[in-house]
């Protein structure tokens, strides 16, 4: 075959292609057309996870051919692993179902083998991921313990939100590595719980907390000095964090130490990951990865992501599967090692928080986004906000169950929830 010939076929061949990919974008760019992207969120409203995904998706929307509108869900619990089991098991697979999942639970749970982990992290359709982080131990100002040397010696209670998320993993794997005094009180529905735990004093502090996420949710405790940056745990350095706070790897006095710390920490580059469920069509997933890919080099969203103080430090979908990739590859031997150290429960007191339920009867001052979210006063006078599932939570009107969108403002509701920022368990209104 001449190199004339071999060039003609080459050529030919790339036009084919050319033109079946052609063909294929464009139906798929028809697919979006009047609908609407179902947006799983992990954690609950008002912490970190949303703040950057609303933030992006706000944006993403008009990269995407039909400009679909966004409508969020939040699926919490066990740190993450109730979104990831339903994103894998039960949601649609047509592309109109996305995610941001806790990344430790989506990422290494499975390579430790948490049993409630049902799915397996490379099948996921990775769509790319809005920042690399690192996460710190934090100790409220008015506890005891200043700083890394004092976590050595003193006891600090942390909360926790379940066994797949950081803030469960984090304390367990200092205390069996590096011998720290950390308590954990867990079953806290959200990160913000927590904090709001902090302020009543219920816990002392909180391992597994993003760098970005203080930044951008509490960033007036870090300027009034109320809370003290004790560990930093991830791959590299932030900056912006003082010097005097030391990374958690460079702690590590033996290589078996160093190597434990690097698999559990990996997660950290994938800091807000987003995804689907496995079996997305490629055309419509290279769709959703181009929207993502042109949202983070968008003027107007890194514009409001400078004004909410988010961090934007973007992987691609390919780089976060690869990534993943990567962790499900790691020699059993290191993994067996690092489990171990994040499993032992001989040197970490847990405690199981139980969650109390709130029944208060009030007049719904707002509505808001069809019934998702109410605005009401609490007992005491204060304001409270809730989120109103529509899979969790029960919805009545004179005393039969209905959709939140007839939710109206000034109707009287006896409302169930866990506290401010929460999720109803159920809204009965006359």
């Amino acid at each position: 075959m001449t190199k004339l010939m071999t060039r003609t076929m080459v050529a030919v061949a790339g036009l084919a292609a050319t033109a079946v990919a052609g063909a294929v974008s464009s139906g798929a760019q028809d697919f979006y057309r009047g609908k609407q992207i179902t947006l799983v969120i992990s954690a609950g409203p008002g912490g970190g996870y949303s703040a950057y995904v609303l933030t992006m998706t706000k944006h993403m929307q008009k990269h995407i051919p039909g400009n679909p509108e966004f409508v969020r869900q939040h699926r919490q619990g066990a740190g993450g692993l109730v979104a990831a089991n339903y994103l894998y098991t039960l949601a649609k697979k047509d592309g109109t179902v996305i995610a941001t999942v806790h990344r430790g639970a989506v990422s290494t749970a499975p390579v430790f083998g948490v049993k409630r982990a049902e799915f397996d992290p490379r099948k996921f359709s990775w769509i790319g991921s809005i920042n690399r982080d690192v996460s710190l131990c934090v100790a409220y100002h008015e506890a005891p313990v200043k700083n890394h040397r004092d976590a050595m010696t003193v006891p600090l209670v942390v909360g926790g939100i379940g066994p797949g998320s950081d803030t469960d993993v984090y304390p367990r794997l200092f205390n069996n590595v590096l011998g720290t005094k950390f308590k954990l009180v867990t079953g806290y529905p959200s990160g913000t719980a927590i904090t709001l735990a902090m302020e009543r004093r219920e816990v002392q502090g909180r391992c597994g907390w993003s760098w970005s996420s203080i930044n951008s949710t509490r960033g007036d405790w870090l300027r009034d000095k109320k809370i003290n940056l004790l560990l930093i745990g991830g791959m590299s350095r932030d900056p912006a964090i003082p010097p005097e706070i030391p990374m958690v790897k460079d702690l590590a006095t033996t290589d078996e130490q160093r190597d434990i710390l690097e698999l559990v920490f990996a997660p950290q580059e994938m800091a807000r990951p987003v995804l689907g469920p496995p079996g997305i069509p490629a055309d419509r997933l290279q769709i959703l990865r181009d929207a993502f890919d042109k949202t983070m080099k968008d003027p107007e969203f890194l514009a409001e992501a400078k004004k909410r103080k988010l961090d934007i430090s973007p992987m691609s979908g390919k780089e976060v599967e690869a990534l993943v990739a990567s962790l499900m590859a790691k020699p059993k031997s290191i993994v067996a090692k690092a489990n171990e150290a994040i499993s032992r429960t001989d040197k970490l007191e847990v405690v199981v928080k139980k969650q109390e339920e709130i029944k208060v009867e009030t007049k719904l001052d707002a509505v808001k986004r069809q019934g998702r979210s109410l605005s009401f006063k609490g007992d005491g006078g204060a304001a409270h906000e809730v989120s109103v599932s529509g899979s969790r939570t029960k919805v009545t009107i004179g005393g039969k169950q209905t959709k939140r969108a007839e939710l109206k403002p000034g109707m009287t509701c006896a409302i169930n929830y866990a506290g401010d920022k929460s999720t109803a368990k159920s809204v009965d209104c006359k």
